[in-house]
């Protein structure tokens, strides 16, 4: 049996415990409870009132400070994920935007690098996910509509992990983002799937959309 396995194993028998003891607490109590109405009915409800007075206020309590503990940690999640994200996009945007630029392909290296290390401890399970593939993609070599797609699904993942909701943003929505001329891109990548950057540049040319 696998590591996984045992541990759902457990995680079943753990729940099946908890539930027999609840079951067995509350026969307990209830039985308790039978022959103290029985002794003294006003008595009883006097004490239920002021019991269930008493559990309701700790319960508004308790739960009041958890939620405002999690907000907190997930606050202060968000503001590390937010300075390691916004960083990778600059550069992300500068080396796209400015391929000519000497030495560019080699200073983003050396930023993955770095970035990757500080993934490792902040990054959301999804963005990491979506990073690896990317990061892996066969054809990262030469950039295709596959890549781009990648890029895509990797910046909708960061939002998610930040909060921000991409519902009503379709596929490749952030391609348009990306490219100049990012209609052309899907009638190519709709006609190819794999499609390159290079022939993109090709036809917008041809189309005379390349100034």
């Amino acid at each position: 049996m696998d590591i996984k396995r045992k541990q759902q194993l457990l995680s079943v028998v753990g729940m099946a415990v908890i539930g027999v003891a609840a079951w067995l607490a509350f026969l307990l109590l209830r039985s308790v409870w039978r022959e103290f109405v029985a002794l003294n009915p006003s008595l009883a409800v006097g004490l239920l009132t002021a019991a269930t007075t008493v559990l309701v206020a700790t319960l508004t309590v308790v739960l009041g400070r958890y939620f405002e503990r999690k907000k907190e940690v997930e606050s202060h999640f968000r503001e590390k994920k937010t300075e390691i994200y916004d960083p990778f996009l600059k550069e992300f945007f500068k080396l796209f935007h400015n391929p000519e630029k000497g030495g560019a392909g080699d200073h983003m290296a050396a930023f993955l690098r770095e970035w990757q290390r500080q993934m490792i401890l902040w990054g959301g399970t999804d963005v990491l996910v979506a990073f690896m593939k990317w990061r892996t993609n066969p054809s990262k070599g030469v950039p295709d509509a596959q890549s781009m797609l990648l890029t895509d699904e990797f910046f909708r993942a960061v939002r998610r992990d930040l909060g921000p909701s991409n519902s009503g943003l379709e596929r490749g929505a952030f391609i348009r983002m990306i490219l100049r001329h990012p209609d052309v891109f899907f009638v190519l990548a709709n006609a190819n799937p794999n499609v390159t950057l290079a022939e993109l540049a090709a036809k917008e040319k041809e189309l005379g959309l390349d100034g």
